[in-house]
């Protein structure tokens, strides 16, 4: 009963965290309503609207003219954005970009409060999550401020971003030089990885007190845990974000990540829109927009960093962050009494619990290791479900439980094959020295996932000492009610990160169950059958593996739920040669444009990181990229050159790039932007029919200077005219595709 009861309040503390509540289109005007917000994502997200298209064009007027519906003046804020960071190696990616502002002005501000989104999608997929849901839910919230009639003291800015997906140009255009940007301000940040699950804020700009505890006292529905933000600090996983912080904002990073499949996808439209999501979503930024509306701003820069995370029910448990390495110490103070209180009174052996406690790192490691392995495995076993952005099946759900199953399994088999050598008291108290260890060792290096450990650690010692001074009919109740804070911190965590994909589920779910599981090796025992043994292992291994076979039987693949392939297509003018562009493991389909491993830059200037495959192609029939000297002056060892860049194929992208071993770059600029990193190239998005205008001073190494000029289509759309392509079956769709030309200019 005590293991059922465990169970259930782990399961209890996942669903506390899962919206299910959705308001109506007749809701009071001065709430939020996901139905009204969900109206105007079936009204802009109906197609693909990358940067540079006349999609997206038709997007950013219906966005004004919402806005100006509601007796907002927008501003379209035009300026040309530099990504904030760029990969080692590649040109810097630039562009023309349309922010969409507008602005409710406060009472008395002492600060403004942004609500912020991104209204570009990618080529693929028409937006309608990423991020059309936070874009309507922008466009929602005014609404409802609007119609409440009372003003605020804060100004509020609604800021719908430009470009987000082409490197977050829209959002450093803005922090560096709209006037907006300056003085004290809130961002509220909305995004999408998938299409359901809880609005999850993970993330926030520091020293973060005030941030959080207005979240956590204002939002209605307050989904966080600081373990994702110390996560964020090692992951390459950009929002506009990345250019607020820069800036001085003070912001909040919030997104949905359940069904990742559809993520980046054709299947992102508002069919698969989930309106309890983004009910989450409206109401919390609402909720918080009237909180720190209302507030001082000055004062939210003042006090330090928390730790947060959730317990049922609806609360955002949250303590300052100085407080975690004293309490890890406490932790590990607590697991050792109790072992010297247990060796005592002659329960353990010291000698046995540090064997114990040595041995409790082989299922840990052997769970992380599965778990690294795990999403290879499976596509070996079945190569299409390698076609996702996230590595996540459309049907995820049997192998989440195969996960946690396999985790159970090895801690089983480890506990079958030790319990007799060394003991249960043994092993138990090995595993808890290690959780404490490492709730002392995540305070010091990462105090925001410290809680995973520190209170799972700290209940099941204080459990143990208790139930040692408690007759033995009381044990099994107090061992248990020491375990409720793994139960509500540990397994919900494990399962709750399992939609960021599979191929990471030995980073946190696997080793978190055994931990939880190492845990509970004092009521396991008290159930653990005397006869035949074995036989819990071998079962939970068979349970395992039908889990796993009863995953990929159900995981469709078909044109319902198609999987992603890539192929780029270049042309290289000068030589009339061309190339097809398949990554390292193309699948069925792609593996037909697949040849040699490419080496240095392609040929015809496909930038782009990671291992590619090469081979040769029909020559189409595009034109190449011209280039015009508007200027062309020479001082002493320098030449300092102005000129245009247009596509006259009408490409979204154009880019430069200059021959080492004609010249050496000194500066360069496209569009009146400097290009501080790597100045020998550039990407420019959105360069409009004049195309884009490039100033370069270079040292002089020879008489010509040569400048490899390129443009790029990265729709898929334009796949279908190039002779050659087939286009792929209905069970694939086309994402990361590229359409370049390239043509030399010796100057």
């Amino acid at each position: 009963m005590a293991l059922c009861v465990l169970l259930l309040i782990a399961i209890g503390a996942i669903r506390d965290t899962t919206p299910t509540a959705v308001s109506p289109a007749d809701a009071p005007d001065r709430a939020f309503s996901a139905q009204r917000a969900f109206t105007q994502v079936e009204r802009f997200a109906v197609a693909p609207h990358p940067v540079g298209t006349a999609e997206h064009a038709r997007v950013r007027d219906y966005l004004i003219g919402e806005l100006r519906r509601l007796g907002l003046r927008p501003e379209v804020h035009e300026s040309v954005g530099v990504a904030p960071r760029g990969e080692q190696g590649e040109p810097v990616t630039a562009g023309r970009v349309f922010n969409i502002v507008a602005v409710i002005p406060g009472t008395a501000p002492t600060g403004r409060i942004f609500v912020t989104a991104h209204y570009d999608s990618v080529p693929e997929g028409p937006g309608a999550n990423d991020d059309g849901a936070g874009t309507a839910s922008a466009i929602e919230t005014a609404r409802a401020l609007l119609a409440d009639g009372t003003r605020l003291r804060n100004d509020v800015v609604f800021l719908i971003t430009d470009a987000e997906e082409t490197g977050l140009l829209g959002s450093e255009a803005f922090v560096r030089n709209h006037p907006l940007a300056q003085g004290r301000n809130v961002v509220l940040n909305n995004e999408a990885r998938g299409s359901k699950g809880p609005v999850l804020m993970f993330r926030s700009t520091e020293p973060n007190a005030s941030l959080i505890s207005t979240f956590g006292s204002a939002a209605p529905m307050p989904v966080a845990d600081s373990v994702y933000a110390e996560l964020m600090k090692l992951l390459n996983n950009d929002t506009d974000f990345t250019a607020f912080q820069p800036g001085g904002m003070a912001v909040l990073d919030s997104a949905y990540a359940n069904a990742g499949t559809l993520y980046h996808s054709v299947l992102d439209d508002p069919a698969h829109v989930d309106l309890a999501a983004l009910q989450q979503m409206g109401d919390n930024t609402l909720a918080l927009v009237r909180a720190f509306g209302g507030a001082d701003l000055a004062r939210l820069t003042t006090g330090n960093d928390l730790v947060y995370f959730n317990l049922p029910p609806g609360l955002l448990v949250r303590y300052p962050a100085w407080a975690v390495t004293p309490l890890g110490a406490v932790a590990l103070l607590a697991a050792l009494a109790l072992i010297f209180l247990a060796r005592r009174r002659g329960v353990v052996t010291l000698r046995r619990t540090l064997l114990g406690a040595a041995l409790a790192l082989i299922p840990i490691g052997l769970g992380v290791g599965a778990g690294v392995y795990f999403w290879d495995l499976l596509k070996m076993i079945r190569p299409e479900l390698g076609g996702t952005a996230t590595t996540t099946p459309y049907q995820p759900e049997l192998l989440w439980l195969a996960v946690l199953m396999l985790a159970g399994t090895i801690l089983v088999a480890w506990y079958a094959l030790l319990r007799r050598r060394v003991g249960t008291a043994e092993l138990a108290l090995g595993m808890l020295a290690w959780v404490a260890l490492i709730a002392l060792g995540l305070g010091i290096v990462s105090p925001g996932a410290s809680h995973l450990a520190a209170w799972p650690a700290l209940g099941a010692a204080l459990g143990g000492l208790a139930a040692l001074r408690r007759p033995p009919r009381w044990r099994v109740l107090i061992l248990a009610a020491g375990l409720v804070p793994g139960a509500l911190i540990l397994l919900p965590s494990a399962w709750n990160t399992l939609p960021t994909g599979l191929q990471y589920v030995g980073y946190a779910p696997m080793p978190l169950v055994i931990l939880f599981g190492g845990l509970l090796l004092p009521l396991i025992e008290t159930v653990w059958t005397r006869r035949r043994s074995p036989l819990i292992p071998l079962t939970a291994l068979v349970v395992s593996i039908a889990l796993i076979a009863a995953g990929l039987l159900v995981e469709p693949i078909d044109k319902e739920h198609p999987r992603r392939t890539s192929l780029a297509y270049g042309l290289d003018a000068d030589t009339g040669k061309a190339f097809w562009l398949t990554s390292k493991a193309p699948d069925q389909w792609a593996r037909r444009y697949g040849g040699a491993d490419m080496t240095g830059q392609p040929p015809a200037e496909l930038w782009g990181g990671g291992s590619k495959l090469l081979s040769p192609a029909k020559a189409a029939a595009l034109p190449a990229p011209s280039l015009r000297v508007l200027a062309d002056t020479t001082s002493q060892d320098e030449r300092t050159l102005r000129v245009r860049i247009h596509s006259e194929r009408g490409a979204n992208m154009v880019g430069l790039r200059v021959d080492g071993d004609t010249a050496t770059v000194r500066s360069l600029a496209v569009e009146g932007r400097s290009i501080t990193a790597d100045p020998a190239g550039f990407v420019f998005h959105a360069p409009g029919p004049g195309g884009a205008e490039a100033s370069l001073t270079v040292g002089v190494t020879g008489d010509k200077i040569r400048l490899r000029v390129t443009d790029v289509s990265p729709n898929p759309s334009e796949m279908s005219a190039l002779p050659g392509f087939i286009p792929p079956p209905d069970w694939l769709f086309l994402g990361d595709t590229k359409i370049s030309v390239t043509k030399a200019y010796d100057i």
